[in-house]
């Protein structure tokens, strides 16, 4: 669990899969994040599912115990020929913010202290985070964390573009 000024970071658990559900609904939001265009109930629960089994952050906003958005922390997820260059260890994080708390700094907020947190604590060589390239808003919150441009690799039929952010 991570801490936050407004935010608790913490993970995943049952409790969140309604308000989940809730917030990946929205067209836009799946459309950035890449989720399916027609997104049944059971596909988002099935969803939900697979990120509770991962490290996967809930972002509770403390004044309510509304749930804002999710972080995923994972192995890096970049092709092959891209991770012989980068060192050992490094992670991939991924974001949403639900369409109801988003421009409120929120995943600013996140990130920044999962990142803190990495670097700090867990030694973390590198993070990468990937966005679509129609994702100004993303690429916007990344550059502003201090990512660089790494490269981009496809994914499906999409093209992700890689932002990397090392230790100093």
């Amino acid at each position: 669990m991570i801490e936050t000024e407004r935010l608790i970071l913490r993970p995943l658990s049952p409790q969140d899969e309604e308000a989940f559900i809730r917030g990946i609904a929205d067209d836009e939001l799946r459309r950035m994040y890449g989720f399916p265009a027609e997104l049944s109930e059971d596909t988002a629960r099935r969803i939900f599912a697979q990120f509770s089994k991962q490290p996967a952050f809930g972002l509770v906003r403390k004044t309510d115990g509304a749930l804002v958005g999710f972080l995923l922390d994972v192995a890096p997820e970049l092709p092959e020929e891209m991770l012989r260059s980068l060192p050992e260890g490094g992670r991939t994080l991924a974001y949403a913010t639900f369409p109801l708390y988003q421009r409120q700094g929120y995943m600013r907020e996140a990130l920044a202290a999962l990142i803190e947190e990495h670097f700090h604590s867990k030694s973390t060589p590198y993070i990468h985070c990937g966005h679509f390239p129609f994702n100004e808003p993303s690429e916007k919150l990344l550059l502003s964390l201090g990512f660089t441009p790494y490269g981009q690799h496809a994914l499906g039929k999409a093209t992700i573009i890689d932002k990397i952010r090392f230790k100093v």
